[in-house]
């Protein structure tokens, strides 16, 4: 454990945990294309605060978006002000809010385990935390998650010292409710319910002891989060003529509560079947850290466990439990939604290492946890290889109706030529944190797990995810693009490219926020060309695998002849379209209003 305790102690652990999350996540920052749908919803209303100077509205092209706050969208703004250049096309810059919450979140959790468990275990909950694969993947996504579970962690920190403590502190109070304003204006009452869930619990929880929620009640604190929020929320309802509630509580958030919202839904246990691959390596103690704290907590006398401090321990399983359930049993399931209880997960599994270490037995619960350990390295394992690859083109290539799956399969050739280093690597550290818990080697088989998932995250940002473009629509699209200089404002070989493109049968919001929000897509797209001969050169976008748009086209192709325009037309690309698993088949049609000569 000598190794354990001089990493936790001093500076050093702090900049050893926001390096471990930043570092396993900066590959997806700055390698990976825009995502479909949400992220590149959320990033391309934060560019239009930039391109309209309105930090109000939140508006995805001409429509209001009212779903969540605007407080992402001021932070995704500001980084993109300050990195970004030019039209402000490139993704990474609103990313990084998210990136760097994921990495203040890592720190938060160390920060409140010092509390709650003790610097040792906060230490190792702190690093599975930390390079859990949700984590280090919302951390590269330019949505709300990962600044949100910063905030939530914070103010869960403020709230277990003033448990603990029992001294009232309206300081610790007065930073709660401060976080909780911030949290709230990025994702709405979001930390509101999983602070308020938690505090219900441990109030009934412990009956005779609940003064220490007086500080709480102090007004200056509710004022604060009423003064951070009610300013902004009045002016946007003013600016969207009071529809922003309506949609973002009316709609959004009904609809998330009373139905599976967007189709996605599921039943219980949704996000308990997920935990092997999302909560790994943390899975590796999580089965040891149920059973251990529900004997502690049972009996307490219990002299093997020591005398870790009760309090905490309750704590983190209010925190922890409540959040799951509640989220196991909304109707709307996306696999992130779980991530605010992970850092009370990873907090108990640090515990249970330590206790362990100690000498503690759990061997049935071990025995189980390396079995959900090890299915979700196999799973990470083989989602990173390129057998994985093959085989999902292999079944997706004969889904085109417009083209012979040979024709598709060939294109798509060259999808696995990555390297493999770091995948071979995080395959032996899925054997090593296996089999050194097999054998009580504690320590050993936490270092094995944070490798692990580090390196074959590393193996999936920095190779997989970037190579295959015949999975990101748009970038697809692009590669059309270019063949007849179709990308707009970009000049080639003494052509200038169009101001926009036109696009029929693809409207991913990849699309518009890569390519610039003036681009057209259904049902805006017109499907005649113009009359005035200062709009040219028109490039046109077609999915040809879209039977409406092929009949749009049509329509073009007639408009085009009746008009004597000339076209340049490209190869056609193809793509699965991950987002509703469809096939595509691009093409780029470059008119111009005059012929060249000869």
């Amino acid at each position: 454990m000598n190794w354990i305790d001089r990493l936790s102690t001093g500076w050093k652990a702090w900049v050893l945990l926001f390096a471990l999350t930043i570092t396993a996540a900066a590959p997806g920052v700055f390698n990976l294309p825009a995502l479909d749908r949400d992220e590149s919803r959320f990033a391309q209303a934060s560019k239009q605060y930039l391109e309209t100077g309105d930090y109000i509205t939140i508006r995805y092209q001409d429509e209001y978006r009212n779903k969540k706050p605007a407080g992402i969208h001021w932070l995704q703004a500001g980084a993109t002000a300050a990195f970004g250049e030019g039209e402000h096309l490139e993704v990474w810059t609103y990313r990084v809010p998210s990136w760097i919450g994921a990495g203040l979140a890592t720190l938060a959790c160390f920060w409140l385990g010092i509390a709650a468990i003790g610097r040792r275990g906060a230490f190792i909950g702190a690093a599975l935390f930390g390079s859990s694969l949700l984590l280090t993947s919302e951390a590269h996504i330019s949505k709300t998650d990962g600044v949100l579970v910063f905030l939530i962690t914070a103010a869960m920190g403020c709230l277990l010292r003033l448990y603990l403590r029992k001294d009232n502190d309206k300081r610790l109070a007065l930073a709660f409710w401060i976080i909780h304003g911030a949290g709230f204006l990025i994702k709405g009452p979001v930390i509101t319910l999983v602070a308020g869930m938690a505090v219900l619990v441990l109030w009934l929880w412990d009956r005779r002891d609940r003064d220490w929620m007086r500080a709480l009640w102090w007004w200056p604190g509710p004022l604060i989060t009423v003064l951070m929020v009610l300013p902004w929320f009045i002016m946007i309802q003013i600016a969207t003529q009071g529809t922003y509630v309506e949609g973002a509580v009316g709609k959004d958030l009904k609809d998330k509560l009373v139905s599976a919202s967007e189709g996605h839904g599921g039943l219980p246990g949704y996000h308990l079947m997920h935990l092997p691959a999302w909560f790994f390596p943390g899975i590796l103690l999580l089965v040891p850290a149920v059973a251990l704290t529900w004997r502690y907590l049972r009996h307490k006398t219990l002299e093997s466990l020591g005398d870790v401090d009760r309090d905490g321990l309750k704590f983190l399983v209010a925190w922890a439990v409540t959040t799951w359930i509640f989220f196991e049993l909304l109707l709307t399931k996306l696999s992130h939604y779980i991530l605010p209880a992970y850092p009370a997960f990873a907090l108990l599994c640090g515990w249970a290492a330590v206790k362990l270490i100690e000498g503690n037995r759990a061997v049935i619960s071990r025995y189980v946890s390396l079995i959900l350990f090890l299915i979700g390295g196999v799973a990470l394992a083989g989602f990173t290889s390129p057998w994985a690859v093959e085989a999902l083109q292999a079944d997706k290539a004969g889904d085109f109706k417009t083209v012979e799956e040979s024709a598709v399969m060939a294109q798509w050739a060259g999808a696995t030529d990555y390297p493999m280093f770091f995948w071979y690597m995080g395959a032996g550290a899925v054997l090593l944190g296996g089999i050194a818990l097999a054998v009580r080697r504690i320590p050993l088989a936490v270092l094995g797990g944070v490798l692990a998932s580090i390196l074959l995250g590393w193996q999936a940002r920095i190779f997989v995810l970037p190579t295959q473009t015949w999975v990101q629509a748009t970038e697809t699209a692009k590669l059309a693009l270019e063949e007849v200089c179709g990308i707009p404002h970009q000049a080639c070989d003494g052509e200038a490219g169009p101001d926009r493109v036109l696009a029929l049968g693809y409207a991913e919001p990849s699309y518009v926020l890569t390519l610039g929000t003036q681009n057209l897509h259904p049902p805006e797209t017109p499907s005649v060309l113009p009359d005035d001969e200062a709009a040219y050169p028109v490039v046109y976008l077609v999915n040809l695998e879209d039977q409406r748009a092929q009949v749009e086209f049509a329509e073009v192709e007639a408009s085009s002849a009746a008009l004597g325009r000339c076209e340049t037309r490209s190869d056609p690309f193809y793509a699965l379209n991950y987002s509703n698993n469809d096939p595509v088949a691009f093409i780029a049609v470059r008119y111009e209003a005059d012929c060249p000569a000869g």
